[in-house]
């Protein structure tokens, strides 16, 4: 174990690429391009995608204080559709992103006219952690993204994106599944802190959730959040839903080991959504491996590895 070093991205399946591409550039700082791509065949991901043929264009965006970078996936073959269109934050799957602001009370108020906020800025208090102050929004496709302000030192007023939420049906499964297969430590312990307050977004009144935040060994600063909504109860994930579909699509890890992640989680009983690939150009410069198998709750999760 121990193969995975942090989170390296997460991927969104978007309708309008260059719509997207504008709004998290210009309004959430991911000013940083990492990669960018015009659509093409992709052959290597036609295992993932389930069909004879995937074609698809994209951007992966970063911000200058580093963190989590975000994938935009533009898909033409197979025609992509919209995973839910009433999308509700207990919904199973890859449901969030967490973005570390200066101050998210100053950010609301001078991006409220522009952004889609969910509702005005609340705090928690996580036990062992302390004060989590935080505000939801959507981005122009209704995906969710946290801001969250913490006692970071970075300059500017995006300190980088922390942390993916992974909405899950059972938390104690999910985190066993990620700690003693994948092999990441827990950072904070199950809490109920969002209990009640995150009314808006998860379509119910006195909403009770429980929460676990993971990261890779050594500490790194970017973690995976599990959290599991029994209250209103988060719905599986339908049926027909493809990967490229609109919507949050997986979670990345960079990890140094492809060929030894794949056999530890077939060994562990986990099936792999593809056999272990080897990336020849599909992004420029950035030649790499990488892997996809599936959570507990079907999720898809890529193990990706990108030479320095």
């Amino acid at each position: 174990m121990g193969r995975i070093s942090g989170v390296h991205h997460v991927a969104i399946g978007v309708e309008n690429l260059e719509g997207m591409k504008s709004f998290y550039r210009g309004l959430l700082g991911f000013t940083e391009t990492f990669a960018e791509f015009g659509e093409s065949e992709q052959e290597i991901m036609r295992e993932v995608t389930r069909s004879s043929r995937a074609v698809f264009s994209g951007a992966i965006l970063g911000q200058k204080a580093q963190g989590i970078l975000v994938e935009l996936i533009h898909m033409s073959e197979p025609a992509p559709r919209t995973i839910r269109d009433d999308f509700r934050y207990g919904d199973i799957g890859v449901a969030k992103m967490t973005v570390v602001v200066s101050d998210v009370q100053v950010v609301y108020e001078e991006l409220r006219g522009r952004i889609d906020f969910c509702s005005r800025p609340r705090a928690a208090v996580i036990p062992g952690w302390g004060d989590y102050p935080f505000a939801y929004c959507k981005d122009p496709e209704g995906n969710l993204v946290e801001l969250v302000s913490t006692r970071a030192t970075e300059k500017g007023v995006f300190q980088g994106a922390c942390s993916i939420g992974i909405s899950v049906t059972d938390i104690e499964r999910s985190i066993s599944f990620y700690r003693d297969i994948l092999g990441l430590e827990k950072v904070v312990e199950n809490h109920a802190a969002f209990s009640g307050i995150v009314d808006e977004i998860s379509g119910g009144r006195a909403s009770r959730v429980r929460s676990c935040l993971l990261s890779a060994k050594g500490g790194s600063r970017m973690t995976i959040e599990l959290f599991e909504v029994s209250q209103p109860r988060g719905r599986s994930i339908p049926f027909a839903a493809n990967w490229g579909d609109f919507g949050y699509l997986q979670v990345a890890f960079s990890c140094d080991d492809i060929r030894g992640m794949a056999s530890d989680i077939e060994a562990a009983g986990t099936s792999l959504l593809c056999s272990p690939k080897v990336m020849d150009g599909g992004i420029p410069d950035h030649p790499g491996e990488f892997v996809y198998a599936r959570d507990p709750d079907g999720i898809p999760v890529e193990f990706l590895f990108l030479p320095e």
